[in-house]
């Protein structure tokens, strides 16, 4: 397992909320025993094949509060690999983090909204949209709101704050690598996979690979912890182990 040394944005922010809570949070299979930073199954952890890498874009994770806490959410999947890269905060309709409205603020980024399926057309019409990046030094920051999809599309619709700021389509993908939650529509993404998909907009093709081997290797051992039954080892291992820590 990980040591506390290892901590980014997202675990601080667990760790907040964990002692906020008023009530226990019972998540489905209480009884297994996790690792804390992965909330896998012991003998399924996926710390020890954790890269940490750099990048020139950002990320910005506007998370429910409910998603924060749940073991199969893919947003802490980002601050694992770009943990240097990667802000952690709880979204609220009408007081947000100061740090966030500063990060909103700031002149040297490109701030873009990865846009929810959920939200509607008449919602995209009424914003800039942005397919292709332009080239120049303001860094790329992807904003992404993590929860579940009808949590997505209604914190867009209700975030006046973020009114201003335009959305980013992204490219189109064949299918969904999510198995461990279910959607109606095929076409939706978790946030970890949308966050991949930003990183190839912005031409960072080796990024979005690294991250989509660490989201398939979280799919494979949390669907392991559900069956009780230690992972088998792959190529998808070896991988991402000679990438190192």
């Amino acid at each position: 397992m990980a040591s506390s040394s290892t901590r980014n944005q997202f675990l601080s922010l667990r760790s907040r909320r964990l002692a906020e809570a008023t009530r226990e949070f019972l998540a489905r299979g209480k009884s297994v025993i996790r690792c804390d930073d992965c909330q896998l199954a012991a003998y399924a952890c996926i710390c020890q094949w954790r890269p940490t890498l750099g990048s020139r874009s950002e990320f910005i994770l506007l998370m429910h509060r409910d998603e924060v806490l749940k073991p199969t959410n893919t947003g802490r999947l980002i601050a694992d690999v770009l943990p240097a890269h990667t802000h952690v905060f709880c979204w609220s309709r009408t007081e947000p983090d100061e740090k966030l409205l500063r990060l909103l603020a700031d002149q040297q980024r490109r701030c873009l909204i990865v846009f929810p399926e959920e939200a509607n057309e008449a919602a995209a019409n009424a914003r800039e949209l942005i397919s292709d990046l332009p080239s120049d030094e303001r860094i790329n920051t992807f904003i992404l709101l993590d929860g579940t999809w009808k949590q997505s599309g209604r914190m867009f619709h209700l975030s006046r704050w973020l009114e201003k700021i335009p959305c980013v389509v992204l490219p189109e993908v064949e299918g969904r690598g999510y198995a461990v939650r279910k959607s109606h529509q095929e076409n939706y993404l978790s946030t970890a996979e949308a966050a991949a998909l930003c990183l190839q907009l912005a031409n960072e093709s080796v990024t979005a690979d690294v991250l989509r081997d660490y989201f398939e290797l979280f799919n494979i051992h949390y669907l392991a912890t559900r069956a009780c039954v230690p992972p088998q080892a792959s190529e998808l291992h070896a991988r991402l182990a000679r990438l190192g820590n």
